[in-house]
Parts: C-alpha cells; sequence; structure tokens
C-alpha cells in the first residue's frame, strides 16, 4: 500500500513542483520574458472594455476634407490661423496645437504675425517635440507645485527640444509636449506625463488639455513613487513614470472628431466648441504623426493625446505595477497545485475540462478586475503557468495510468485471453457481454490435503506458497490460450475454447493439464514447498454445451460458465482420489482429443451417472 500510494502520488508532487517552479519563474522573469503577448492581452482589455467617455474634449482634424477644399493648394500657416481663429470664436476652454511651428520665424513674415494673433485669441496650448535643441527652452511652462519628498523617474528628462517659434510661444498661453514614445513592438500604449528640460517642466499635451478641460489649478507631483494630482483628480504612473491610457475605437474617434472645413466654413455647430477643450493636429501623414495604437495600425497623434485626456478626465486609468507581481506568482501557485490535484483525481476529460475551465476563469477574472478597477493583471502568464502544470501533470499521469493499464494486462491476462483483456481495457464503455451457448472444454484442478495444510500452518507461509502456485499454474493455463474463470480457495477453474474460439481446445486443455501436473510436482520439490508437506496438485477434463457470459446486478458482476461439462469436470477432479491419478477426463472430451488416453472403466459420477472415463496414457 506504501508503494502504491506513493506511485500515486508521484504526478501529484510533480504538478505541485512545477507550480512552484512557475511562480518562480512568473515573480523574476514575466516582465521581461512575456511583455509581448501581456501587452496584446492588456490591449485586447481596453478595446473590449474602453470604459466611459467624456465630452469635454473635441479633436479638430486638418483631413482631406480641409485640404480638397484648398483647390489643390497645400495647407500653410495662413489656413493655421484661419482654422484657430475660427475656433476662439466659438469660445473654447483651451485650445491645444498638436503642431509645431518651428521653422521660419521671421517675425516680418505676415502669415507669422497673422498665425501669432490667432494663437492669441484663445488660450492656446503649443505642442513641442524632442529635438536636437540644447538652448532655449519652449514657454511658457505651466504653473506646477511639488510636495517632497518625490522621486522623479529618469524617463522623464530629455535633452533636447523641438519648439515653436518664440513669436507663436509669447502669444501662447502654455508650451506642452507633444511627442509620444512607443512600446518596442512600436504601439503607442502610454503617454509620458512630465517632460523635465533645463529647469522647466512641462506636462504631457494630453494632460494639459485634460487639467484645462477640467478647470482645475497647476497641478501638484510628489511621493516615491510619484503621483499627480490635478485639485481632487489623483494619478498613479506605473514604475516607469508613465500613464497607460485607452486607445479610442473608430467609433469614438468619429464622435469627437470635426473637420477643419466645418469649422472654417461655419458648418460646424459652435456650441460643440464652447466651453470645452479643442485639440487642433490632422489626420494627413504630411502634417500629422501616425502611430500604432492599440485601436488602430495608424492613429493620428492629435487622436491619441485627446485619449491621454479622455482617460485622465473620466479617472479610468488602466494601471498596474510591480506591487502586483508577487500576488500573481502566489495565485498562479495555488491555482496550478489545484489544478494538479484535479488532475490526478478526476478521468481525463473531466480533468482537462476542468484544466480549460480554470484557465478561461482566469482570463475572465483578469477582465473582470480591469472593468472594475482598471487594475491590469497578467492573465496570460498565470495562463501559461496554469497550462504547463497541467501538460506535466497530464503526462506524468497518462505514464501511470499506462503502467496501471500494462499491470492490468498483464494480471487479468492470467484469467483472460489477451483479446478480452484488450477488448475491456481499451473500450471500456462496452456494455455487459451477452449470454451465449457454446461448446467449451473445463478443466478444474485441486490440492490435496489443502484443508489440513491450512490448519497446519499459518497464513504468512501458507499465502506465500499459494501467491506462487496460481502466479505459475495461471501462467500456463493463459499460454494454453485457456482463461482462468476462477480462483475459489485453492481450486482453480479454467475453460479453453471461452469467450472467443480456440482451435483444438480439448487438446489444448489436455495439454495443459499434463503441463501443470508436471509443474506443480516440480514445485512440491522445492524447499519451501517440501518443508510444508504440499499436496499434489488433481485435475478434471470435460467438455461440452456451456451457457457463457456475463452473471450478476449491480457493481458486482462474474463472467461464468454454467453446465453440465463445468459440474462434471468438478467431479472427475474429485474422482482422482478413487483412482489414484492426478488427471482425470470425462466421455465427451476423450471423444474429441487426438491425445493417447487410458481408460479408468465406466464409473458413477454423483449428478451424471455412469461415465467412461479415462486418464492420459502417461499419468500414474
Amino acid at each position: 500500500m506504501p508503494r502504491i500510494r506513493a506511485l500515486r502520488s508521484k504526478p501529484l508532487l510533480a504538478g505541485i513542483a512545477t507550480s512552484l517552479c512557475c511562480a518562480f519563474l512568473l515573480f523574476h522573469f514575466s516582465e521581461p520574458v512575456l511583455e509581448r503577448p501581456r501587452e496584446l492581452f492588456f490591449d485586447a482589455l481596453t478595446q473590449a472594455f474602453p470604459g466611459p467617455e467624456t465630452d469635454r474634449v473635441v479633436v479638430v482634424d486638418i483631413d482631406r476634407k480641409a485640404l480638397q477644399g484648398l483647390a489643390g493648394e497645400e495647407w500653410t500657416r495662413s489656413q493655421s490661423a484661419a482654422l484657430i481663429s475660427a475656433i476662439a470664436t466659438a469660445r473654447p476652454a483651451a485650445v491645444a496645437i498638436d503642431l509645431v511651428f518651428s521653422n521660419d520665424c521671421d517675425l516680418r513674415e505676415p502669415t507669422n504675425r497673422t498665425l501669432a494673433e490667432a494663437i492669441g485669441q484663445a488660450p492656446a496650448i503649443l505642442g513641442f517635440l524632442i529635438g536636437e535643441q540644447t538652448g532655449g527652452t519652449p514657454g511658457p511652462a505651466p504653473e506646477l507645485a511639488v510636495q517632497r519628498p518625490i522621486a522623479i523617474p529618469p524617463l522623464w528628462f530629455i535633452d533636447g527640444v523641438d519648439p515653436s517659434c518664440p513669436i507663436f510661444q509669447e502669444r501662447a498661453a502654455a508650451a506642452a509636449a507633444s511627442f509620444l514614445i512607443g512600446d518596442e513592438d512600436a504601439i503607442v500604449r502610454r503617454a509620458q506625463p512630465f517632460a523635465i528640460y533645463g529647469n522647466a517642466v512641462y506636462p504631457a499635451l494630453g494632460l494639459e488639455a485634460a487639467r484645462r478641460a477640467a478647470g482645475a489649478g497647476a497641478s501638484v507631483i510628489g511621493g516615491t513613487p510619484p503621483w499627480i494630482r490635478q485639485d481632487e483628480r489623483l494619478l498613479w504612473p506605473d514604475d516607469d513614470g508613465n500613464l497607460r491610457f485607452v486607445a479610442a475605437g473608430p467609433e469614438r474617434i468619429v464622435g469627437r472628431t470635426i473637420s477643419a472645413a466645418d469649422v472654417m466654413s461655419g458648418t460646424a455647430a459652435p456650441e460643440r466648441i464652447r466651453g470645452k477643450v479643442v485639440l487642433v493636429g490632422s489626420s494627413l501623414p504630411a502634417l500629422g504623426g501616425l502611430r500604432a495604437s492599440a485601436s488602430l495600425p495608424l492613429e493620428p497623434s492629435v487622436q491619441i493625446h485627446a485619449d491621454v485626456a479622455n482617460t485622465v478626465l473620466t479617472g479610468f486609468i488602466p494601471h498596474r505595477n510591480s506591487t502586483q507581481i508577487p500576488w500573481e506568482a502566489g495565485y498562479a501557485f495555488l491555482a496550478g497545485v489545484g489544478a494538479a490535484a484535479l488532475v490526478t483525481r478526476l478521468r481525463p476529460t473531466y480533468a482537462a475540462t476542468s484544466g480549460l475551465v480554470a484557465i478561461v476563469s482566469t482570463i475572465a477574472g483578469a477582465a473582470f478586475v480591469y472593468r472594475q478597477t482598471g487594475l491590469l493583471i497578467d492573465a496570460p502568464a498565470i495562463a501559461m503557468a496554469l497550462a504547463t502544470v497541467l501538460l506535466v501533470t497530464g503526462v506524468l499521469q497518462f505514464a501511470q495510468v499506462r503502467r496501471a493499464e500494462q499491470t492490468a494486462r498483464a494480471r487479468f491476462g492470467q484469467y483472460l485471453p489477451p483479446s478480452v483483456v484488450s477488448r475491456y481495457i481499451d473500450n471500456p464503455g462496452l456494455e455487459r457481454v451477452a449470454a451465449e451457448e457454446r461448446q467449451v472444454t473445463a478443466l478444474f484442478t485441486d490440492i490435496e490435503d489443502f484443508s489440513a495444510l491450512s490448519g497446519r500452518i499459518g497464513p504468512q507461509r501458507l499465502v506465500p506458497l499459494l501467491d506462487v502456485y496460481f502466479r505459475e499454474v495461471n501462467a500456463l493455463v493463459a499460454s494454453h490460450g485457456g482463461m482462468v474463470n476462477k480462483v475459489v480457495g485453492d481450486a482453480v477453474h479454467a475453460l479453453f475454447n471461452a469467450p472467443e474460439d480456440l482451435d483444438r481446445h480439448v487438446d489444448r486443455a489436455i495439454d495443459c493439464a499434463r503441463e501443470i501436473h508436471a509443474l506443480t510436482e516440480e514445485m512440491r520439490g522445492r524447499a519451501d514447498f517440501a518443508a510444508e508437506g504440499f499436496g499434489r496438485t488433481r485435475i478434471g477434463i470435460e467438455t461440452g454445451l456451456v451457457i457463457l457470459g456475463e452473471v450478476g446486478t449491480g457493481g458486482t458482476l462474474d463472467y461464468t460458465a454454467h453446465g453440465m461439462a463445468m459440474n462434471i469436470a468438478a467431479r472427475l477432479q474429485e474422482a482422482n482420489k478413487i483412482f489414484g491419478t492426478a488427471i482425470c477426463i470425462g466421455p465427451a472430451a476423450a471423444g474429441e482429443t487426438t491425445r493417447r488416453l487410458r481408460s479408468l472403466g465406466v464409473h458413477e459420477i454423483r449428478g451424471a451417472g455412469p461415465l467412461a472415463l479415462f486418464t492420459i496414457a502417461d499419468d500414474g
């Protein structure tokens, strides 16, 4: 029993060890190694559950329609001035401009003066990019309060800028960082909330747009790790100091966007702009940057800034930090142990289904948590850990089942023909074998004076002898194509030509009896058998029609045969006592065999009447 339990526990122990190993790997290496599948999963979550949407941010797009109205001309600063002036007329809360006017800064140029005047008509936020300049700084920098202690993320520091011309900065209300940095796969998922250049701190364009749309005072930063506060709104960047945002889908983008052509022609209703923050940019490659986002392969940068503003204003910010990793690793370990326990205790189909349910539940649970709180859980890594545990445990469990199957085939093959054993093992769903009438040769054995032997020696000495006896006798029966139907006490009941056809089954039974006699006589000479005075084996054989099949109800079935041949074989085994023989053969079997027999005469057999009996010619 301890050995069996140890074998059964091996897959479970392996599953627990695998769970521990996966939890360790998840804790130490999942962040860099599984970044790609994790980010794609988070992208899918943010698109499946995009969260709320604000109506305080509007995008004015210099699109193809706006260019078509220029009769083939290019978009110039004059058109930008006209557009910004038209927006200012509708009295927005602010105008965030995702266009950088950094070249041709001549003050004497009329278009520059016109654009500067337009910028001064509304609270304008001018975006700037990272560049080579290491001299002047963009301006003016919005007010910012710092609460110490504070840990400034290194990512916030930049080495150079590409700002708009000073003439435009002088008329602007603020300068903001409009550059966007993608991940390794070039998808923009996060925004750097602040850029520090020289002694000035600049908010991201989307962050400043959100502050102005909310009418909040100066932003406050502080803490270790850092946090950002806009009045009552508290924002927590990730470990690198970035803010993840929800990328708007095509329908949301269309809903918040107005064509520059409609603004300049007066077609757009002023109410769509009044009191709101307007982000001005372009969806054209020549004017605006097109970047990959979680929602689109090419999303205009102005729309990404609007995504950032919407995320901040609604407060639904996807977030994740390193403090989650130990909890995820712990969950992966516990879930893996549970999965391993299921695999080792359930049938393969149920175990596979349960494992799949566990993986799907993990992913669904991560989606539920995100939808309720915005917290991003690394479900792909946990799911991979669970799948690994299921695979390792399942393979070991399968190997153990195969070993058990091989043992069952070997053990039951001593009692049934291999084809019958295979039929039941390979097809466990088969119905019980129906009864049939067929000719069967029965071979019954019995150990002489076994009752006296069992009374003379204890079970500790008797059982090992019987184990050897039955193992070798049963193997002989199987080698001759017979089936051990029962082992009752010291007796072996064997059938030939059952349950499948066996050529010359009477001859095979007689040959098997001859070898059993020789084997058991040799066995009696072995030291341990001789020491106990092990009796000789008597054998009875007869053939005839019997009813063969499974008998019984409920959970107990017996595959057996019923008929006169069975009864006669049992009586002939006992008749050996009278004749002093070891093998006694009935008349029907004697009539069908080709083996040489010796007659024992006609004798009265209880329940069968007078019968002509035989033994093998060389049987003493």
